[in-house]
């Protein structure tokens, strides 16, 4: 979070905050938009400024599976892009709206109005759905019936939220859910049960539905996997990966600027960090670096069979080439893990396939 202009951010002496906007400000979307120019920032003083946070009287999640919550946000915090926030126009939804959010006529319309179209089965809801939502009017309430239905959601909330197959059996759950409807001129024992059972099948029947999609595309997944990789290899990396150090450095350095360290032709990696001091280790060597970024630069820089690593004499080289290279690295692997949610639409396959091009590349985990 940075609200900071670039002159402010200079001045106060906040270079890392600084290069890393600059760096930003170089990006480009696959459309060849440049980050500061995509819709979602560029009308904003600060394109990179978050703003302020007012938070909403709900919290909705973007992707249900099979529990059905609208939580309140009493602490204010921030929000990522899966949850979003809703507010309530009218002062009489203010004050009973959290609770009628989470009653089980509002699932049902979460469940109806809501897509159908990712893996898994999972229920996706916008915007344009959210808005759709219907929730019963609290004008229904008198005095009473709202202390009831605030006594009520209070012990209900003190509880985890349970899978709506078990989350309809619970008492708590129960006495809501025939409150609001007797709000509604509707009898209880007439309506809870089919409004149960309605939301119930309906959810079975697309958690059932996602299961059926997923094993199409997993048998697909097995047969097509080294194809998509590949395809995804071509499109994010058609030059290839770039090289540590030389790719990171402003300019190559002289035979005066760096001394030069024997290493072992292993694979090396950051051992223990002693008064400031940090290890560089591999099976039977240990070297002891003067700091933690030389230590990455050493561990970045080591390749199959090479026995001497060039470290520069200037430890600001040290840093930025760093710096540079690990968010180079984060940028790539969410490249590419995105190219392959988009073609294969498993996150857990295309973490693995993801951990599979990097290490062929011979590329590191981030320390």
């Amino acid at each position: 979070m940075c609200g900071k202009t670039k002159s402010e951010l200079k001045k106060a002496g906040k270079t890392n905050a600084l290069k890393y906007i600059e760096w930003g400000e170089t990006q480009k979307t696959k459309e060849g938009l440049s980050w500061s120019n995509v819709p979602s920032v560029k009308d904003r003083k600060l394109w990179w400024d978050v703003g302020e946070n007012k938070p909403g009287d709900l919290m909705i999640n973007r992707f249900v599976g099979e529990r059905f919550y609208m939580p309140t946000n009493p602490k204010n915090s921030y929000l990522g892009d899966v949850v979003f926030e809703a507010v309530f126009n009218n002062s009489e939804f203010k004050q009973l709206g959290p609770i009628l959010a989470n009653c089980t006529l509002t699932a049902l319309s979460a469940e109806l109005e809501g897509r159908v179209n990712l893996g898994e089965g999972l229920l996706t809801t916008y915007g344009p759905e959210i808005q759709r939502f219907l929730l019963p009017d609290p004008s229904l309430f008198n005095k009473e019936l709202k202390l009831k239905l605030q006594k009520t959601f209070d012990k209900l909330s003190a509880r985890p939220v349970k899978p709506i197959f078990e989350e309809v059996k619970m008492k708590d759950r129960q006495q809501l859910d025939s409150l609001i409807l007797e709000a509604l001129g509707l009898d209880p024992k007439v309506y809870l049960k089919p409004l149960y059972y309605g939301l119930t099948e309906l959810v079975r029947e697309r958690i059932d539905l996602g299961k059926m999609r997923g094993k199409v595309k997993k048998a697909k997944i097995a047969t097509d996997t080294e194809q998509i990789k590949n395809q995804v290899i071509e499109a994010v990396l058609p030059n290839g990966v770039k090289k540590f150090p030389e790719d990171f450095l402003d300019k190559p350095l002289k035979i005066n600027e760096f001394e030069t360290i024997p290493v072992s032709g292993e694979p090396l990696k950051l051992g223990a960090l002693f008064m400031g001091q940090h290890d560089v280790v591999a099976e039977n060597f240990t070297y002891t670096a003067a700091n933690t970024e030389t230590a990455k630069y050493i561990v970045y820089s080591q390749k199959p069979n090479l026995f001497m690593v060039s470290v520069p004499n200037d430890q600001q080289i040290i840093v930025n080439a760093v710096q540079k290279y690990e968010i180079y690295l984060k940028d790539l692997r969410q490249k590419l893990h995105t190219a392959l949610v988009d073609q294969i639409s498993d996150y857990k396959k295309a973490d693995t396939l993801t951990e599979q091009i990097f290490a062929e590349y011979g590329l590191p985990q981030i320390y």
